[in-house]
């Protein structure tokens, strides 16, 4: 899950790098890429259900974020 969370995720920054060039908020949309596939990263590597707990609402925090961005 690790290799298949990572693969996805740099294919999407990277199809996104090209699709979202020459907008204002270019940062923005890549640290909550960033924080997005970092959260993932660590709900598939929890150890513990409050783990599991923290790493999903971060998940619905960077969901909400994209959303409205």
């Amino acid at each position: 899950m690790l290799i298949l969370i990572t693969t996805v995720g740099i294919m999407v920054l990277i199809y996104s790098d090209n699709y979202i060039a020459h907008d204002q908020g270019y940062l923005r949309f890549f640290a909550y890429m960033s924080f997005f596939s970092t959260s993932m990263l660590g709900l598939v590597t929890s150890s513990n259900l409050i783990q599991i707990y923290i790493f999903w609402e971060l998940i619905g925090l960077c969901s909400y974020l994209l959303l409205g961005f």
